[in-house]
């Protein structure tokens, strides 16, 4: 009998919260979100469209980023990472996707310069992570914003072994979807000979991305999820 209970608890607990998530995205959005399910990025802008007209305001710089006003918040179309909708400072993600850790953790990261005084970044080339090795690929470029990189590690030290730890509570299968801004994923540490470095991995849900972070890196290094649309 308990158990009855218990799973008749846990269904209630469920309905609850499906309705709390409804009121939250408001009508129009809630309908929106059933619909654009497993839809291409096109798909889904074509259906925006249809269902509230031609976007309110355009904030894109370099992509075309769209935002509606519906429903008591502010929808966003980004052509890579989704819909989302913001209303009283909460953010909703539309598109349902799947991005284990240890899928999106290794790859292919992007280095760049420190933002300048404008906000540029300059690229510098792209780190290739396995789970045993790693490579440098250095861009050849922006050779005049480099006066800070004279103690960048991977510059000085472009292939090498790795030593991945997952931090605690989280494994390979770990949804960075139901992790918090700011959670340290992984700990890598790089070796080239005598030679060692070890940075966080930290995720980013906003920007569906993974970046780098150690105390001094004269860098940015940062990749985004695998998966954005499903």
């Amino acid at each position: 009998m308990h158990r009855v209970q218990t799973i008749r608890a846990a269904v209630v607990a469920f309905i609850l919260t499906l309705g709390s998530l409804s009121a939250q995205l408001g009508p129009g959005v809630d309908s929106l979100q059933k619909e654009i399910q497993s839809k291409s990025p096109t798909e889904v802008r074509n259906l925006i469209i249809a269902r509230f007209g031609p976007p309110t305001r355009e904030v894109g710089s370099g992509l075309q980023i769209e935002q509606w006003d519906v429903d008591g918040g502010v929808l966003t179309f980004h052509p890579l990472t989704g819909a989302t909708f913001k209303k009283a400072g909460v953010v909703t993600r539309l598109i349902h996707t799947n991005n284990p850790v240890g899928l999106c953790l290794f790859g292919n990261y992007e280095m760049t310069t420190l933002p300048a005084a404008n906000g540029t970044r300059y690229w510098l080339g792209n780190v290739v992570l396995s789970n045993e090795t790693y490579a440098f690929n250095d861009s050849r470029d922006n050779l005049d914003h480099r006066q800070n990189q004279a103690k960048n590690f991977f510059m000085l030290h472009p292939k090498g072994r790795v030593l991945v730890r997952y931090s605690e509570s989280v494994t390979a299968t770990t949804r960075l979807e139901d992790l918090p801004q700011g959670t340290t994923v992984a700990r890598v540490t790089f070796v080239a000979g005598q030679f060692k470095q070890t940075y966080r991995i930290i995720t980013n849900p906003t920007e569906m991305s993974l970046a780098f972070e150690a105390d001094g890196a004269p860098f940015l290094l940062g990749r985004a999820w695998v998966d954005y649309w499903r």
